[in-house]
């Protein structure tokens, strides 16, 4: 049974459970000293981190009702300022309660079973999911941890310690995970139970393959015909699956987990093969569980990643009882990864190695960051072909290598996904959620404009916002890459995600936050915004050409085109000195790049949208690879992500086919940025793109012969590559102008109409200086 493997990570040691009580009396007395002295210090402050601090002091020195009173309260600042950290805080609830009630004569077991009944027994079937994960702990990490601060305090007694409360909370943190593991086990196995039919099963396939599957219903529904809603996953990892299941029954519906074939126990035997069945299997899965006697016929798929693939690979198939699908930060095979824009990239070289080495993941060579930082760097710096990283690795690697044969989207791609008009029969509700921060987001936005190309009237729903690529499994960032998130984005995506599968499947209301087909958080304005296409995320364009005038801070854009011709830029493909480069953090990386620069903004700016490109270059190569990033620089020096590109030029046209350049003849290339943005520039801002070509460790080189790139090494480097940008070559924004001051604005300088809003071919006040107005607008309810 699934349930007898909710296992806690603990060691054999664990024998020692909870036969004792307080975690504090096996320490020195001195060392509760220590603790109670800096309890008044923590007390004091409101702050998140200082709470958890305070609530771990607390337990150490034994007052646990005080604990248990922080930890209420920090809950209480989580749910307004991060609310995907209140369940972390269940387990240690329970532990405060069981101290409050155990008595000297009492078995924490004992105490702690009371406590359980009350605080967790007690949680209707909808909340506990978001709890399950928080009760796997690895002890092992959390020793490595004690031991790094005991040896960085080694007399705490004594005041030799920098961070006395790291090393007692560390300590904390050990003690009461080995009491909570062997004791919560059999208490959330019994409720979990209690609750929930669970099932493991195995669903046959028409070439005699077998695939497992997990299934989870409320008991109570017994009887009555439920829509199922499926993860087909390649990541079979028990203790996931079982969340995921757990959270679609909490809602009445049933919850399944699916595995890709060769996957899970008890499935097909022979080796796992990403991508390859998974679109067939799923579609297996969905006509098995629409057949099964408690189903009502319907079925809806969810998840994000690889799992939002195989939700596109199952509706090419077209099942018939799939009716709506929730994807999140989406995979698109031969899109995103393993090459986006045709070039490869190499952080997703070990993950054939982590999914497809087994019937489970193999976490320890996945994250082996330093066998992957190594073979990364010996490659860039021999030089040799990008075909040769498992011969520098030292391990075959058979899946990347067939995806080298590839690089053109070729049909060994187009058979995976829906491709061209395939996507106009696709006629299911679909909602998709992403970031600004999430490289999922090149996927899923594909889809949505394929879709949308191909079936203009789809009912296809984007939701985005600062979000990062596990936001809907871990809970949304209070702050991402030192970009503090607006509350109105501090929303709980998976309840939205089950708020519209209710909608779809039982005809509750549409999610407010859903009104529209393109729902986007706008950065710094505190406020959503919802339009029907992407064009209608902006009202104007604002291009920006490049050019060679320059201020004291380097080039800078131009609102028309000048006399001041470009520099070109010139990257020597043989050159290694960068290899060991460490970039500070936060800052573009702007090696092998031209940067252009708008003057400071005079007034608020908001870009929205994607951006276009139009380049007209000379370079004496056949082909190159481009790197666009654009960035808001504020005025102390950080810089803020806004959108971005990656493709080799030979692919612009066609993705299909490479379409080599003409070395010493002009050519345009024009494109748009695979990633969008809404945000809200300040006053005194400037907009920044990082124009380059990406030569680094962790990206294919393309050395421009023509030939096929990763058979090119560094002797094919030649003269360095060189690009002219002529005067014409600009990129477009998409702004927001509203009121008055914007029509002004319209007033002061040329505009054309254009659809989705207005093509601006000037400047407010001089080259590159945006003076447009930002709109006031109100939080969403």
């Amino acid at each position: 049974m699934i349930l007898s493997r909710l296992r806690f990570i603990v060691l054999a040691s664990l024998f020692v459970c909870f036969l004792s009580g307080a975690s504090a009396s096996t320490e020195a007395v001195s060392d509760v000293a220590v603790a109670s002295a800096l309890i008044p210090r923590y007390a004091a402050s409101g702050k998140p981190e200082d709470l958890a601090t305070l609530y771990r002091l607390q337990l150490f020195v034994g007052r646990y009702a005080a604990a248990e009173a922080t930890l209420a309260k920090l809950s209480d600042l989580y749910r307004s300022v991060e609310p995907r950290r209140v369940p972390a805080l269940v387990p240690w609830q329970l532990y405060a309660r069981a101290k409050v009630h155990q008595t000297e004569d009492q078995l924490l077991g004992d105490a702690l079973a009371q406590a359980f009944s009350e605080l967790f027994a007690s949680l209707p079937d909808r909340d506990i999911a978001r709890i399950l994960p928080w009760f796997q702990v690895n002890l092992d990490a959390l020793r490595e941890e004690q031991a790094k601060q005991e040896r960085a305090c080694p007399d705490l007694a004594r005041g030799k310690c920098a961070a006395p409360q790291a090393l007692i909370t560390a300590r904390e943190a050990t003690a009461v995970w080995r009491a909570l593991g062997p004791a919560l086990e059999p208490m959330l196995r019994a409720d979990l139970d209690r609750r929930f039919s669970i099932q493991q099963v195995l669903i046959p396939t028409s070439d005699g393959a077998r695939i497992a599957a997990l299934m989870v219903r409320q008991r109570h529904t017994d009887g009555t015909r439920l829509t199922a809603l499926l993860n087909f996953t390649i990541y079979a990892r028990d203790d996931w699956s079982l969340a995921d299941a757990v959270q679609m029954a909490g809602r009445g519906y049933v919850g399944v987990v699916a595995y890709t074939r060769g996957k899970g126990r008890g499935s097909s035997p022979g080796p796992v093969v990403p991508y390859l069945h998974d679109g067939d299997d799923a579609a297996t899965v969905i006509d098995w569980l629409a057949n099964q006697p408690w189903s009502d016929g319907r079925v809806g798929m969810f998840s994000g990643s690889y799992n939002g693939f195989t939700q596109w690979a199952a509706a090419k198939r077209r099942p018939p009882a799939l009716k709506a699908m929730a994807t999140n930060a989406t995979n698109a095979p031969g899109i995103d990864t393993p090459m986006q824009g045709g070039v490869f990239q190499s952080f997703i070289y070990p993950w054939p190695f982590y999914t497809a080495s087994g019937k489970g993941l193999d976490d320890k060579t996945y994250q082996d960051r330093a066998r992957w930082q190594r073979m990364q760097r010996q490659w860039y710096r021999s030089g040799a072909p990008y075909r040769d990283l498992d011969r520098i690795d030292g391990t075959p690697n058979p899946i990347f290598d067939a995806w080298l044969d590839h690089p053109d989207y070729d049909r060994f791609w187009q058979r995976l996904i829906p491709y061209g008009r395939e996507f106009s029969a696709i006629d299911i509700p679909v909602l998709v959620q992403t970031g600004y921060y999430d490289p999922g987001m090149v996927g899923a936005l594909y889809y949505l404009e394929e879709h949308y190309s191909y079936r203009p009237n789809a009912d296809h729903r984007l939701l985005v916002g600062p979000y990062h690529h596990t936001a809907m499994q871990s809970g949304v960032l209070a702050s991402v890459r030192g970009d503090v998130v607006d509350k109105v984005a501090l929303i709980d995506l998976q309840d939205v995600r089950l708020d519209w599968f209710d909608h779809v499947f039982r005809g509750a209301p549409m999610p407010a936050i859903l009104s529209d087909r393109i729902n986007f958080q706008v950065m710094g304005a505190n406020t959503w915004r919802h339009v029907s296409t992407l064009a209608g995320m902006a009202t104007g364009r604002r291009r920006l050409y490049l050019s060679g005038t320059r201020d004291g801070e380097g080039l800078l854009f131009s609102g028309l085109p000048t006399k001041a011709v470009p520099p070109a830029l010139l990257v020597d493909l043989a050159d290694r000195h960068d290899v060991d480069l460490s970039l500070p953090p936060g800052a573009p990386d702007t090696r092998n790049a031209l940067v252009f620069r708008t003057e400071e903004l005079q007034a608020p700016v908001e870009i929205d949208g994607l951006f276009q490109a139009n380049l007209q270059v000379v370079t004496n190569k056949c082909d190159f690879d481009l790197e666009v990033g654009f960035y808001e620089e504020k005025p102390d020096g950080r810089y803020l992500d806004l959108a971005s590109y990656l493709g080799r030029a030979s692919y612009m046209k066609d993705r299909t086919k490479r379409h080599l350049l003409r070395a010493g003849r002009t050519q345009v290339l024009s494109f748009q940025s695979q990633t969008l943005t809404a945000r809200l520039l300040t006053p005194g801002s400037r907009i920044v793109a990082v124009v380059g070509v990406p030569k680094r460790p962790d990206v294919q080189i393309n050395y421009g012969t023509g030939r096929a790139v990763s058979a090119e090494s560094i002797a094919d480097a030649g003269q360095p590559l060189r690009i002219q940008w002529l005067p014409q070559s600009y990129f477009e924004l998409g702004v927001r102008e509203q009121g008055a001051e914007a029509a002004l604005v319209r007033a002061t300088h040329p505009v054309v109409a254009v659809p989705g809003g207005m093509r601006d071919l000037g400047s407010a006040s001089g080259p590159g200086a945006f003076r447009l107005p930002a709109e006031v607008a109100l939080p969403h309810p």
